[in-house]
Formats: structure tokens, sequence, C-alpha cells
């Protein structure tokens, strides 16, 4: 199968384009490339075969090997683009040729970042998400008992390839600071248990379809796959993070401290945003939305009567226990309530709904402790629910104001409209249709959701307002620590302060938000703010062009309506749709 595979990479890189010369030859040559493009990436990545409801027969291992390979295509891929006239193209295809221009200029500069980009950090590794490929496997045969085991020994493969990553790293003066290191050491433990709690074991259950012998084989040769292999691989990693990896940690955060760190950092907020701007003037737009939030907190202080000023009502909205959960199922309980409400009110806004269904659920146990909200996870043909998964695991920290603006983000009309209408749409072809890559639009698009609440009327309590304003503080001030620890020379510990002088978060999630900014994803948090800014701009332009003839719901139909681009692309195509709106 692997031979096979490798055959089939090789084919598909080096397949003849047609011939070029005219508008046709240039839509078909754009085609052949869509094509192979999708061909590659489905090969090689785990998650596309989920999304896409595949038997899993491999994990390919985050090698430098497989990095070069990756960047030796997108090199190939650009080659072929530039041999194509894009102007000749129709808009569908325009958009196409820039999908793929963005996405091939992703593997090569992958392939030139490789040691910087972090694959064990809590955010950045992929146990949890690589972990349904293991507990929804279905068991029908012989045959998918061999695949299982065969999917055990690469999990065991990919873990050792992580500790050569660690390895390759520290030789190369690219060391996680020690507490980072322990909070990846900390989510890995799960994996490295004893086998009888293992999440890699299989319950008897799940082999019904076997005939009794078997099954009973089976589970023993897992069990061995596991003590030989795989709980050994974990062991082996986490005793390098804890033994020669920790040899000269920085005591500092950011990619700055790092050699060629800053180039690095460039490449990230560019691949991020989308945009033309220096980490400088984006700090310097994250202070001015900083000041502008505060000074709308301000008058809502004011309005409220609030006798103290704005340094004690923060203090107030951080500590008084009305505005905090109890129990986990609270949480959940006022998010839904937050999802039944605005469902009644997106007719008035969108014009296509998704067909997926929706709703909340706990963050499982295993990253509850590692990241500070949740996450959208997106439907799938095994499971075709778009859900948020909320962190349910400190519920005394968690602040319920924010429940409505949280789900306006993640949920609806934010990740689960974008993402389920993309996937329901298959007129898009299908390197488009399934990328979801471009933090800017998509996180962008999430956040200019929650913002659209005031228009919907969904903040007209007043604490839900401050919600809403308080989220948009978080989003704001990373604009400021993401380019202070990276770029700027900010401490960690500068950072904490000034997220805790103008946020309401507790020090708890301060402290995993800022390992995650400077060490885990750097500049991915700066997409959201300006992602938001960037549409909300867009929206003020279309309706000063359309004037009368502007439509909210025809508004958002463009927006969303054929899928993930970056905010220059987008920027082009929502002109496009203007111009040849019906009527003008």
């Amino acid at each position: 199968m692997i031979k096979y595979r490798a055959l089939l990479l090789v084919l598909i890189a080096f397949v003849a384009l047609p011939g070029r010369g005219t508008a046709a030859g240039d839509a078909a040559r754009l085609d052949t490339i869509a094509n192979r493009y999708w061909s590659y990436e489905v090969g090689t990545s785990y998650g596309l075969q989920m999304q896409l409801g595949m038997a899993i027969q491999t994990l390919r291992a985050p090698t430098f090997a497989a990095a070069q390979e990756d960047g030796r295509f997108g090199a190939r891929v650009l080659r072929d683009l530039a041999g194509i006239d894009s102007s000749r193209l129709d808009h569908d295809r325009w958009l196409t040729y820039r999908a793929l221009q963005y996405d091939a200029q992703g593997l090569v500069g992958d392939r030139t970042y490789f040691w910087y980009e972090q694959q064990i950090t809590p955010y950045r590794q992929q146990y949890a998400y690589m972990l349904p490929v293991f507990t929804s496997f279905h068991f029908s045969s012989p045959a998918d008992g061999r695949r299982y085991l065969s999917l055990l020994h690469d999990l065991a493969g990919w873990t050792r390839s992580l500790q050569t990553f660690a390895a390759g790293q520290h030789a190369r003066h690219i060391i996680l600071p020690d507490v980072e290191t322990d909070a990846a050491v900390g989510a890995l433990k799960g994996y490295a248990g004893p086998l009888e709690s293992s999440p890699y074991t299989v319950e008897p259950k799940r082999l019904s379809q076997l005939a009794p012998a078997a099954a009973n084989s089976l589970q023993a040769s897992i069990r061995n796959e596991l003590q030989r292999e795989v709980i050994p691989s974990f062991a082996a990693l986490i005793a390098y993070l804890n033994g020669p990896y920790r040899q000269s940690a920085p005591s500092g955060v950011g990619q700055s401290q790092y050699p060629g760190g800053r180039a690095y950092y460039a490449y990230m907020v560019e691949r991020n945003t989308t945009l033309d701007l220096t980490p400088q003037q984006i700090h310097a737009i994250g202070l001015r939305e900083v000041a502008r939030i505060n000074s709308e907190l301000d008058d809502v202080r004011r309005g409220f009567g609030f006798k103290g000023n704005l340094a004690e009502f923060h203090t107030y909205l951080k500590t008084n226990r009305r505005f905090f959960a109890e129990t986990g199922a609270q949480i959940g309980d006022r998010l839904q309530s937050f999802v039944n409400r605005v469902a009644m009110k997106v007719p008035a806004y969108y014009d296509s709904l998704p067909k997926a269904p929706y709703g909340v659920a706990p963050l499982p146990a295993n990253l509850a402790g590692s990241q500070t909200f949740g996450y959208y996870d997106q439907p799938t043909p095994a499971k075709p629910r778009g859900v948020y998964l909320y962190n349910a695991a400190h519920p005394k920290t968690t602040w319920l104001p924010q429940s409505g603006a949280l789900i306006m983000h993640e949920l609806i009309p934010g990740h689960h409209f974008q993402i389920a209408l993309q996937l329901e749409n298959t007129t898009l072809p299908p390197v488009r249709r399934y990328d979801f890559g471009i933090t800017g639009f998509v996180e962008g698009y999430a956040e200019y959701a929650s913002q659209l609440g005031f228009d919907m009327g969904m903040y007209s309590d007043p604490y839900d307002r401050v919600g809403r304003l308080m989220q948009d503080m978080m989003v704001s001030s990373r604009l400021v620590v993401d380019t202070g620890m990276n770029s700027m020379g900010w401490t960690r510990e500068r950072a904490e302060r000034f997220m805790r002088e103008n946020t309401i978060l507790a020090d708890n999630q301060i402290g995993t938000e800022t390992l995650r900014y400077s060490t885990d994803l750097p500049a991915q948090a700066l997409g959201y703010k300006l992602g938001e800014l960037t549409l909300l701009q867009l929206r003020d332009e279309a309706k000063a062009r359309l004037g009368r003839h502007y439509d909210i719901r025809q508004f958002h139909r463009w927006l969303i309506g054929s899928g993930t681009m970056t905010l220059a692309t987008l920027r082009e195509h929502m002109k496009y749709e203007e111009t040849h709106a019906a009527g003008h």
C-alpha cells in the first residue's frame, strides 16, 4: 500500500498539462493543477481523509523529509501556475488560482521554516485531533484488525519522529522555555500511561462483528503493540523532554530570541493575516483598539451608575461571583440558551443556512487543562453535527457574560455557518471546498459574526454587551502582546500584566494564552481582529457603493459563499460581486 501511494504521488507530480496559449487552454491547465493538488492533499493528510470519511491506511509523520517532499511539490505547482494568464480565467477559476497560489506558497514556506513550527506544544500536538482515527475505528473484518495494528505502528513512528524533531530543534538552539515544555509533557502523559488506561485500547463490544477467536487474537495483538511500541515511544519522548532537551532552555519567550526567529515571525504574520502589515503597525492597531474598547466600557460603567473608576469596574467584572459559573453543566446550559436565541434571528441576515445540525458539548478532558476556551469541531461523514466544544473543567473561572459573543463566534452565525455551508457547497472544486487554512478569513469572519450580534439585538442586555466588548478586548489585546513578545522584546510577564489590566481573563487563562501566542502559534491570534476589521471595512464599502441596492443577506452570501480565501483576494471578490449585482 505504501509503495503504491508513493508511485501515485510521483505520477500526479509529473502528469502532463494541457497546452497553453488560449483562455480555454489556461482554464484546462488550471483544472489539471487543481486536481493534481487535491490528489496530493488527499494522499498525504489523515485529517482530510477523516473529513472525507475514507478508511485511513497510514499516518504520515511530520518529518523533515516529508516537509521537503511537500516543498518540492509546492514549488512545482507555483511554476505551473506561473504559466497561466490569470486575467483570462473566469472569476471562479481565478479564485481557485489564488487559492492554489496561497496553499503552494505555504508548502514551500513550511519546508523553509520546518524547525520553527512547533510539533509538541499543547496547541500544536496532533494526538488529540488524531485520536478519533482510533476511537471511531470500525472493525468489520480481520483486515480491519490488521489495518488498526498498522496504524498503531505508524503512531509509534510518529511519536519517535517528534523526538527527532525536538532534538533537531535543540541542535539549532530553538528550545522551548521550561514552562512550555512542562505543558507539553502534561499533555503527553495521558498517552504514556499504563495499558489499561491507554486511549488506543479497544473495548470488546467494538469487535462484536468478528469471530470470538479472531477478536481475542486481535485484542492480544493490540495489547502487545501498545506495550511494545506505542507506550514506550511516548515514554521516551517525555523522558527526552524532561532531560536533555531542557539543557540551555531560554528563560524568556518569543520568536525573536531564536536564530532566524524574526524572519520566521514575519512569515507567520503574512500567512495568518494575509495583509501587508509589519509587527509594529499591528501593535499600533492593537493599542488603538484597546483604547477604543476601554472608552466604550467606561461609557457602560457610567450607564450602570458604577461609582468606581474603570480599573475598579474591571475588578468588579472579574471578581463578582454573579458573573461566574458554579458547574460545567451551567456553562453548557447558558451557551445553549444563546444558540436557541440566535437561531431565531439569523434568517433576517442570511438567506442560506447550513443543513448540518449544531450544538455544544464539553471539551475532552485531555485538552481541558491546556486550552483556555475550546474549539469548533466541524461536521464529518462519520459525525455530521457541528459542535462547539467548550472548556467545562474550570467553571468557577468561566465568565458567563461572554457566552453570547462566544456562541456567535464559534457556532452560529460564525464558524458553523461558514464551514458547514462551504462543505455543503458542491459547486466548489474540492481544493477550495475543504480548505479552511486561512486564519485571517476564518477567524476574522467568526469575529465579524460575533460583532454582528449588536445589529441582531443579541446584546440588548447590558451585561451581554459587556461580554462582547470584553471578547473584543481579548482579541484586540492579542495584537499588542503577540507582536510585543515575538518582535518587540516584551517579556511574558509584561504581556500577562497588559492582559490582566485590560481583559477579564483569569490568571490561568492568561498563562495558557500568552504561551499560545509566544511559542505554540506565533501570529495565529493576529488574524482574528485584523480579519474582522477588514470585513467591517468591506461591508461599509459595499453599503457606500450599492446604496439602496445593498442587502445584508446578499453581502453575507458573497462573503462566505465562495470558500475561504486571502483577505486581498476577498477584497477583489467582493468588488466583482458588487459590480455584477442584479440591477447595478
